[in-house]
Parts: structure tokens; sequence; C-alpha cells
């Protein structure tokens, strides 16, 4: 059985998307898991398993939540997957995900193109729950890495990361592997796996971007904010359509005929 987690925030457009592709690409049985906030309760319908979290909970407190409730149902051999309302499978992940599980106990996104965020990220990380059992770990921000220009930060996902590092276990990365990119971090296809937009449920900027003017002065560095988050904003909704519609520009992205959302049944 394959246990599968997500988080929809304040917004339903990713949803259908979403459920499409993973029923199209997951060929073992699964059971679908959502925490749903500041949406339709109608949408809760739309999963085996939903549950309201909290308009004010962080979202790696969420994903915590999710995984313990996975972990209620789950045989230790069962697959649990963590992921972002905004990402889903845009090829037949199982096969080569248990391929991987067989070298390591976890496999997940690694956002090298996020100034080489080492941590797994939370948009799609696949595990067993035996093994999330035995780790004991959590989603919380905490521990910090050193970007390339000196820099220190953290996120969700710092304390898998640094948890798996103390215990020296090894894990799979999916990392970006764009035929195109339309930004240098959001629009990613990852592994020629999974596809994540990247945003869908917060403001249009990212790290990448503000690195471009981070040493200019304050006013000039809002202005150019300004101007990322507004053309940003503007290609997200484009590429939505998109793939709500023919799927043509995820077919660019990936570089292979991944098939409409018709297809997938949208």
């Amino acid at each position: 059985m394959i246990h599968f987690s997500t988080i929809h925030f304040r917004s339903d457009a990713f949803i259908d998307l979403q459920l499409a592709y993973l029923r199209r690409f997951t060929s073992e049985p699964m059971t679908t898991w959502a925490g749903i906030d500041g949406i339709d309760r109608a949408r809760l319908d739309d999963f085996d398993r939903a549950f309201e979290l909290g308009l004010d909970v962080p979202p790696s407190a969420k994903l915590d939540r999710l995984g313990e409730l996975m972990l209620d149902s789950a045989a230790d051999d069962d697959l649990i997957v963590f992921t972002h309302g905004d990402c889903f499978p845009i090829a037949d992940w199982v096969g080569p995900v248990r391929e991987m599980l067989a070298r390591v106990p976890l496999v997940a996104v690694r956002r090298d193109d996020n100034y080489g965020e080492p941590m797994p990220h939370p948009c799609f990380t696949v595990t067993t729950a035996g093994f999330w059992r035995e780790l004991g770990s959590s989603w919380a921000k905490g521990p910090e890495w050193e970007e390339p220009d000196g820099r220190f930060v953290t996120d969700v996902g710092a304390t898998l990361w640094a948890d798996l590092e103390a215990a020296g276990i090894a894990w799979e990365p999916l990392l970006r592997s764009n035929a195109v990119d339309l930004h240098p971090l959001w629009f990613g296809v990852y592994g020629g796996l999974v596809y994540h937009h990247g945003a869908g449920f917060r403001r249009s900027i990212s790290r990448a971007d503000a690195h471009r003017s981070r040493t200019w002065p304050m006013p000039l560095r809002r202005l150019h904010w300004g101007w990322r988050m507004g053309r940003n904003g503007l290609l997200s909704r484009r590429v939505l359509a998109d793939l709500s519609s023919d799927g043509r520009t995820l077919d660019r992205l990936a570089g292979f005929p991944v098939g409409s959302s018709g297809d997938a049944g949208v």
C-alpha cells in the first residue's frame, strides 16, 4: 500500500490536477491523505482521508501531523509519500522509486537549483513507514547550512537532513532534469519523475530571485522584488492554465511527451 499525503492552502487550484496525475501514474493501491485549510470544505471529500489542520499551523507541523496519521494506518513495508499540493508525478514513479529504496531508505527531491539546498524537500519525499518510525525525525526547520554567498539559512526539512547526516544514512536525491527552464527554480521536473510548480500557495518570489539583487541598495532591491513577483505570478498563472488544458508546456519542460491533463482525467 502507498500512503500519499499532500497539503492545499487557501486555494484548490491544484487539487484536480494533482489527483489526476497521481492516479494516472501510481501503479499500486494507494490511499490519499490531505491537509486542507482555507478552502471549501466540500473539497475534503476528494481525498480518502482529509483534515483541516489550521490556517495558522506552519507547514512543517502539518507535514509531521500527516506523517503521524499515516503511520497509524501503515504497515512497516508500506510506502509513505510527502508532497506539496503543487507537485505530482509525470511518469510511472513507483517502480523506479522502489528500485532506489532497495539501495537506500529514503528518496526525495533535492533542490540543488535553489542555491544548493542540501535537504530532502517535502515537495516529494518517499520512504517506508518502518524507516520513518525508526528514524523518528521531523520536518521542522532549525539546523542551518551555508549558501554560496556565505549566508546561513534554514527551511522545512532541515531537521530531517541533520538527523540523516548525524546517523550516517545515505538517501537518493531526485535532481532537476528540465529540458527547458522557464525559471531557475520553479516549474521544475525532478528525476524525470515528478513536476513541482513552486510557490503554488504563497507569494511568487524565491531565494533564487532575491539573490540576484542581494547586494543592491534596499530601495532597488524592493523594486526588483516587486517586479519579479509580478512577472513570476503572471508566468505561474499561464503555466497552470496550460497544465489544466493541453499540457504542452509540461511536455516541453520534461523533454518527453507526458500527455495532456485531459488524458489524465482533469
